[in-house]
């Protein structure tokens, strides 16, 4: 986890590195402009944060949870049971693409599937 979170150093420098040299080109901009142009590089710093942190919940592997600990269908309140890793593909308020790899989960009493919160 710690390794994931390392790279928001490095890539909030490439932010203020961008914002610079965006700044160098557009010397007359207004602050309507400016702020277009932090939020396109805000939102990819964003959208790497959040997978980060979506990838670090324990509920990305539901198999190797104790039975006790998975999480309980919404419907009948049964513990899921883990059928493998899906990837699945989101877009952020910002726009930008999520991949997130994590257990997909049913049910044995009701058959329902789901990517388990959190």
């Amino acid at each position: 986890m710690d390794a994931a979170f390392a790279q928001w150093g490095p890539l909030s420098e490439a932010v203020r590195a961008e914002m610079a040299a965006w700044r160098r080109r557009h010397p007359h901009a207004t602050l309507t402009e400016i702020e277009t142009a932090l939020d396109a590089c805000l939102h990819r710093l964003r959208a790497q944060m959040l997978t980060d942190l979506a990838q670090a919940s324990p509920l990305t592997d539901v198999a190797a949870l104790p039975p006790a600990e998975r999480p309980v269908c919404p419907q009948c309140q049964q513990p899921l049971q883990a059928r493998g890793t899906k990837t699945r593909h989101l877009q952020t308020t910002g726009g930008q693409d999520l991949a997130l790899t994590r257990s997909y989960a049913t049910c044995p009493a009701c058959g329902a599937g789901l990517f388990p919160p959190g």
